[in-house]
């Protein structure tokens, strides 16, 4: 394959990957906290552009006793 079509090719899975990702991590905290709360948070997870950080994210958000605490795990 061509250098720039494999390129192409990361970079379109990367961007699934993440958007997956970014489902997933919403999808969490939505079952475990109100919907209401985790939309005032859906801006900024969403801004998140590196997925290795989102992944820790999602760990986080299985994790965390609260909302209070994720959110101030987000925020820093």
């Amino acid at each position: 394959m061509e250098p720039d079509k494999t390129m192409q090719k990361s970079s379109f899975a990367e961007y699934f990957e993440r958007k997956n990702t970014i489902e997933l991590l919403l999808d969490v905290l939505e079952i475990r906290f109100q919907p209401n709360n985790v939309q005032t948070l859906k801006p900024m997870i969403e801004s998140i552009e590196e997925l290795q950080t989102l992944k820790r994210l999602h760990r986080e958000a299985v994790q965390v006793p609260s909302f209070d605490e994720f959110r101030r795990i987000l925020e820093s």
